[in-house]
């Protein structure tokens, strides 16, 4: 039986290696697969031939024989090896064995090894003041995790025991939902995918993991600022089967101070003044993150205006270095009640009003 050019339908040279084969396999797999091109028979039709090249080319000895005698079986074949879609076990969307495409070539996904399993990592929320935003902090934190079983090492298994065939699966590692294009695997949840079962561990009833109560200090950065999210490693789940721990992240939650409005590192305060020291220019103390500060207010000094002070704003964490202050002007208007004061304004309205109003419409 003629086979078809497995090189040209994978897009490859005769000379390719095993990594360009799997490569071009993946990029066209990704394309054809039926799961993404659903009722597509041509498709489908695609998808098989490049299934059936990258078997063939990514055997060492297939592909030995293959370009030796055209045959993948060899001389002595009489046919090629068929082509069952069902190896694939498609479902209807992007999970079970599709992913198993991507994750290794020329596996079946059946039969998972036990090996290390990393633990989960955890979050924590933990709120501070401004102040403490401002110099930094350590927090102590009481957690509740878990740590791995010392009486089974992680594994799970009662020490000594021998594991056999997982009655649930079979042995096989998986279960099987569905039937013809729709059917699916699933990880057994009784072994874990591994096909075999021992007695559970007395200590952790199986779990490989214990919990414990533990205490752990955190050292908050100064400058953090709302919303930052601060990893601090190995604090999570405690791993299995000899994998390492989780860590923990930590999402801190900063308290507003009402006198100011925060901008990355930058602050900024309103700062209300009269007409007469808007107009002549004053000296005023205002607020800062470590006490007061003064500042200088020019003569003709307009509402809106942003005054800066220059390295009072807050500390930029990591670089030694802070944010500025800026003081917004608020100009406020008097209520006149004392006929003195009318009388002082109404001269100051014959001398200035009009050349405002001349000035700006120049």
């Amino acid at each position: 039986m003629a086979h078809p050019d497995f090189y040209k339908i994978l897009g490859v040279t005769r000379s390719a290696s095993e990594d360009d084969i799997k490569k071009a396999y993946r990029k066209l797999a990704r394309k054809y697969h039926p799961d993404l091109n659903p009722g597509n028979k041509d498709s489908e039709a695609k998808f098989k031939e490049l299934t059936e090249a990258n078997e063939v080319l990514s055997d060492g000895e297939k592909r030995k024989n293959y370009d030796t005698y055209g045959d993948p079986a060899g001389p002595a074949a009489p046919s090629a090896q068929g082509f069952s879609y069902d190896e694939f076990d498609s479902g209807g969307g992007m999970g079970g064995s599709f992913q198993d495409l991507f994750r290794g070539f020329g596996s079946k996904g059946t039969r998972r090894r036990p090996g290390p399993k990393p633990g989960e990592d955890t979050q924590h929320t933990v709120r501070i003041g401004f102040k403490d935003a401002f110099h930094g902090t350590k927090l102590t934190l009481s957690l509740q995790r878990s740590e791995t079983c010392p009486a089974c090492q992680g594994s799970g298994d009662q020490p000594g025991s021998h594991p056999t065939t997982c009655a649930a699966c079979g042995g096989r590692g998986y279960r099987e939902e569905g039937s013809g294009f729709f059917r699916t695997r699933q990880e057994c949840p009784a072994c874990s995918g591994t096909g075999k079962k021992a007695a559970p561990c007395p200590s952790c009833q199986g779990r490989g993991r214990i919990p414990k109560a533990e205490s752990v200090t955190v050292a908050i950065p100064a400058g953090v600022e709302d919303g930052t999210r601060l990893r601090v490693a190995g604090k999570g789940e405690a791993g299995r089967r000899g994998g390492g721990p989780g860590d923990l992240y930590l999402q801190i939650q900063v308290e507003p101070d009402p006198r100011f409005e925060r901008r990355g590192p930058n602050l900024y305060l309103d700062l209300p003044i009269s007409f007469s020291e808007a107009a002549l220019g004053t000296k005023v103390e205002i607020p800062t993150p470590e006490g007061h500060s003064t500042i200088k207010i020019p003569p003709g000094t307009q509402s809106n205006a942003n005054l800066r002070l220059k390295g009072l704003g807050m500390p930029i964490p990591g670089s030694g270095q802070r944010g500025d202050l800026f003081a917004r002007i608020k100009v406020v208007t008097p209520k006149i009640v004392d006929e003195r004061s009318k009388e002082l304004l109404r001269e100051l309205a014959e001398l200035n009003d009009a050349a405002i109003r001349e000035n700006a419409w120049r």
